[in-house]
């Protein structure tokens, strides 16, 4: 059996990113490395679902997986991680006569299987609800839009004015994040775009002074 080395997850929110333009989160994935033997989550870094030649041909095997805090990331693929230790040992790769591509043997794609079920993976990905996967809301990042993060009384609520630091807007931020979080079950927030909105704010009353 060939051990699998986890590349953990070091940000509370490392698997959550937004692009500007786009109406959605990008999509979280674990990602196993049949040839070199890791194992990591990470969001999807492409916009229209490209994926590396490595992944088309399952050298690289992605899962995808709802946009999961880190803490629940690290656990999750240490549950899973004689799954992919079995795949790795049942995985060869072979030239088909174009590319080199992953073959697996009959062990490795019953392990596969199984680590998709766990995964949830034939449920759907990304956000609350039904695209959960299973995973229970504590697992998820919260993610918020401006309009539900902010409520317009922020400027008198945290004694923004046309002087206020980067440094003390960030703390805002941070400082809103976590109220958010404490409205449910989810421990980490994220809101694309609240930085900019609290910079808008004092901008604004920069401008006008």
């Amino acid at each position: 059996m060939n051990d699998v080395q986890i590349i953990r997850c070091t940000e509370p929110t490392e698997l959550y990113r937004h692009y500007d333009g786009q109406s959605e989160p990008q999509p979280a994935y674990i990602e196993l490395d049949t040839q070199h033997g890791t194992l990591l989550a990470d969001y999807d870094s492409e916009v229209g679902g490209a994926v590396p030649f490595s992944v088309h041909h399952g050298l690289e095997r992605r899962y995808g997986i709802p946009i999961l805090t880190a803490d629940a990331a690290n656990r999750v693929m240490q549950e899973i991680a004689p799954l992919a230790e079995r795949i790795i040992a049942g995985t060869e790769a072979k030239w088909d006569g174009s590319n080199t591509v992953a073959v697996l043997d009959e062990d490795a794609g019953a392990a596969e299987e199984e680590l998709k079920e766990q995964l949830g993976c034939n449920i759907g990905y990304g956000g609350l609800g039904e695209d959960s996967q299973g995973f229970p809301e504590s697992d998820l990042v919260a993610v918020w839009d401006t309009d539900g993060a902010t409520n317009g009384s922020e400027v008198d609520d945290y004694a923004i004015t046309g002087a206020t630091t980067n440094e003390r807007l960030d703390e805002i931020e941070a400082q809103i994040l976590a109220d958010l979080a404490g409205c449910g079950d989810s421990p980490v927030a994220a809101c694309d775009g609240l930085g900019a909105y609290l910079r808008s704010l004092r901008d604004d009353l920069a401008q006008s002074d």
